[in-house]
């Protein structure tokens, strides 16, 4: 089981969304994409809030001289801190575009709605404006919003829960640990974009499986030198050591932790990996590892003297539950 104490954000966070003459949209942040998909999930957020397709939002990122405040992007904070300033000033802007769409077609602002790039009349669909209509019609002057990313409530923990199952096969003469499948669920709020967050859950436990079972630092004690510096010789998983990885999709909104619901699911799928392997190994062969990683040395020493842990080598401790 994991639990993540940064999966609700870490405010304060910013953003700006400025509509532009030809109808497209600019969204400009201050937080860097770091492989995990952030232009594309805070693009969606504004794209969503203003009505746009998605492919007429542009996504400045990154520049924190030119743009407004954002926190690391670490910590499974990014989209759970961003998408709130995102979605208010995408809001922002929506609200003065209707409210100029109104005044130019002569109808109440409250019989306005957003849809597919264009301002629509409520039971009169024929009758609208797109947004490039409304921007030039204003034009020099142009629509911006700002929006800002509010405390997380005071009286509420909000993190990211999930449970992580997994299943091995150990041959006991080799030592030889084989993971035969993962299945893995997390409470992560609403999922923006189920691809990115599938890739988060795959990679992260591809992480841990490496974590657990062959990625070992090896250190020479006396020079402190690093001795194996390299992909060679650090054992990180391939594609061929990676098991089939079966994702439970929660995807329910939790309205308290922000405004959009989600949640982060960057670590999560990391954390319990190793855990899980360890606890899957003491299952199948009575043994319970202790120390990262799980290499076969290790657990055929472990097989044979009968002891939980032996402390055999210098790996990382494994935290198991109780």
């Amino acid at each position: 089981v994991s639990d993540w104490a940064a999966g609700g954000g870490k405010p304060p966070g910013y953003a700006w969304v400025e509509l532009n003459a030809d109808g497209t949209a600019d969204v400009v942040t201050g937080t860097q994409d770091i492989g995990t998909g952030t232009r594309t999930g805070l693009a969606q957020i504004a794209a969503e809030e203003l009505g746009l397709p998605l492919g007429r939002v542009a996504h400045h990122l990154g520049d924190t001289a030119r743009g407004p405040y954002a926190p690391t992007s670490s910590g499974s904070t990014t989209q759970a801190t961003l998408g709130p300033a995102v979605r208010a000033a995408a809001g922002e802007v929506k609200a003065q575009l209707c409210r100029v769409a109104a005044a130019l077609m002569e109808v109440p602002t409250e019989r306005l709605a957003v849809r597919d790039g264009r301002v629509v009349v409520d039971g009169d669909p024929e009758k609208g404006m797109s947004f490039e209509e409304v921007a030039q019609a204003i034009a020099p002057h142009t629509l911006q919003g700002r929006g800002a990313r509010v405390p997380n409530p005071e009286e509420k923990v909000v993190r990211t829960f999930g449970a992580q199952c997994v299943e091995v096969e150990v041959d006991t003469e080799t030592g030889e640990v084989t993971v035969l499948r993962v299945v893995t669920a997390h409470d992560c709020g609403r999922i923006v974009n189920q691809t990115l967050v599938d890739s988060q859950v795959i990679g992260g436990i591809t992480q841990g499986i490496g974590f657990a079972l062959s990625e070992e630092r090896v250190v020479d004690e006396r020079l402190g030198l690093v001795l194996n510096p390299n992909l060679e010789e650090y054992k990180v998983p391939t594609v061929a050591d990676v098991p089939p990885i079966e994702h439970a999709r929660v995807g329910i909104p939790d309205l308290e932790a922000n405004p959009t619901g989600a949640k982060g699911v960057g670590e999560p799928p990391l954390i319990p990996t190793a855990p899980a392997i360890a606890n899957a190994i003491f299952d199948a062969i009575g043994v319970r590892p202790r120390e990262a990683p799980l290499s076969r040395r290790r657990l055929l020493d472990a097989l044979a003297t009968g002891a939980a842990g032996t402390g055999v080598g210098t790996g990382t401790p494994v935290e198991t539950p109780a």
